[in-house]
């Protein structure tokens, strides 16, 4: 299976350690290839990069997590860079028609053009830079495409391992679908307030037996949220649920309605529903989600080991502050 489409522009935000030397002057963050990245532009990517995580810089008052940010963002921006290269390089351009498209597109997600144009400007834009931006960004994930991610392939083989090393992820466990009906009472409730809980509940069970109808009875008498839903509480494996409530539910058979039992919610009746055995899907099944995942990994490490080594072979300066 080919490597087909799966690369998107947040790859590029992939980090890969480069080889750092001291920049000759502060008011540049790094020198890729004779190419400078300003200090502020380094400021306005590490403000758009935590807005989007709900934070700001100025929020950040641990000195060693901002350099930490610093970091990452100005490798990133270093690794943008390198790729704009390669694509220039390699005369692996974007289109003009994606570039206004892709334009079109972001700038429609704004109510008027005085929003988009201070959205910009925030950002350090103006419009014919923004452009320019995207059309460096497109050839990037163009280059990378064409020069990488299309030679990734995924072979049967591989998902044949992948399945058989994550078969319990694959197996859905056998699954019971209950209604019930509680009378609510504490485990250190007084013997009068347990002997009251289950004659209220003997009586519930009187009316079960002599044909009501349980989702009704629920409605009417049981005493949590699952009332108004008739009891019902859906379908669950071991183990969500408290053990006596397992252990009830999953001995009945369809149709079939318990005995008075208790639990540290109080006092139940329960009734199955529905009854699904364990399954295990097969590898047939589960073929197009595995080899999806795998290329997605495979993707990203193409695209990590990309960068670093277009860091290995670059002259790239940095200043540390």
């Amino acid at each position: 299976m080919k490597q087909k489409n799966i690369f998107n522009l947040s790859l590029l935000m992939l980090l890969a350690l480069g080889q750092n030397a001291q920049a000759a002057s502060v008011d540049v963050a790094a020198t890729v290839q004779g190419k400078e990245i300003s200090e502020t532009k380094l400021l306005k990517s590490m403000d758009y990069f935590l807005k989007i995580k709900g934070s700001n810089i100025a929020a950040i008052n641990d000195p060693k997590l901002l350099e930490k940010i610093r970091g990452e963002v100005l490798d990133t921006l270093i690794g943008q860079q390198l790729l704009w290269d390669a694509a220039q390089k390699d005369s692996v351009l974007a289109k003009d028609e994606d570039v206004k498209s892709a334009f079109d597109q972001y700038q429609a997600k704004f109510e008027s053009q005085d929003q988009f144009s201070e959205k910009l400007s925030e950002t350090g834009f103006n419009e014919d830079s923004f452009r320019e931006n995207l059309k460096q960004q497109l050839s990037a994930k163009k280059w990378l495409q064409e020069k990488v991610l299309d030679k990734i392939t995924v072979t049967d083989s591989e998902i044949h391992v992948f399945y058989l090393k994550k078969i319990s992820e694959f197996t859905e466990k056998e699954q019971v679908r209950t209604r019930h009906i509680v009378t609510k009472v504490s485990p250190k409730a007084s013997q009068e307030e347990m002997d009251t809980a289950m004659n209220r509940m003997i009586e519930i069970k009187k009316e079960l037996d002599m044909g009501a109808d349980f989702i009704e009875l629920a409605k009417q008498k049981s005493q949590d949220a699952s009332a108004q839903n008739g009891g019902d509480l859906g379908y669950f494996e071991r183990g969500r649920l408290v053990s006596s409530y397992d252990d009830v539910a999953f001995k009945l058979a369809p149709g079939g309605v318990s005995e008075i039992f208790q639990s540290s919610f109080g006092l139940h009746i329960v009734k199955l529903v529905d009854k699904k055995p364990e399954t295990i899907h097969s590898e047939a099944e589960m073929k197009e989600q595995i080899a999806a995942h795998i290329l997605k990994n495979k993707a990203s490490a193409a695209v990590q080991e990309t960068i670093s080594s277009l860091k290995q072979d670059a002259s790239i300066e940095v200043n540390l502050l």
